[in-house]
């Protein structure tokens, strides 16, 4: 009886570490985000790379949601991973070494995160 008490003890645990830290984890993502638009111009290379934190926040961020479309967490993670590269080819393809505005950002934003997180409602 104690080592099935056991058992659940440590899966619950380690569903909330994965849960929680990761979640939080994901979040500095958006943070880095206010960061690096609040100064133009924005690098293109760091955009990139931010908008990959900004994806796997969304995927912790609307659990929710992505379990009513029968989607899990690390299946919409996965799915962003699968397609990072090719979304990057096809959303930043044209796109200038630097961004010189809000709306070029919120632009290429939306493209990228439609592109590997073909969610219905996933960004609210």
């Amino acid at each position: 009886m104690k080592l099935i008490f056991g058992s659940i003890l440590i899966v619950v645990a380690g569903f909330s570490v994965n849960k929680y830290v990761f979640s939080s984890k994901a979040y500095d993502g958006v943070a880095t985000i206010t960061d690096l638009v609040a100064n133009y111009p924005v690098d293109l290379f760091e955009f990139k790379q931010t908008m990959h934190g900004y994806a796997h926040h969304l995927c912790y961020k609307n659990e929710e949601r992505l379990t009513r479309q029968n989607v899990t967490t690390s299946d919409c993670i996965s799915n962003h991973d699968d397609k990072q590269s090719e979304c990057e080819n096809k959303v930043f393809r044209l796109a200038p070494l630097s961004l010189e505005t809000k709306a070029e950002i919120l632009d290429y934003s939306k493209q990228y995160t439609e592109c590997t997180l073909p969610y219905k409602s996933i960004m609210g």
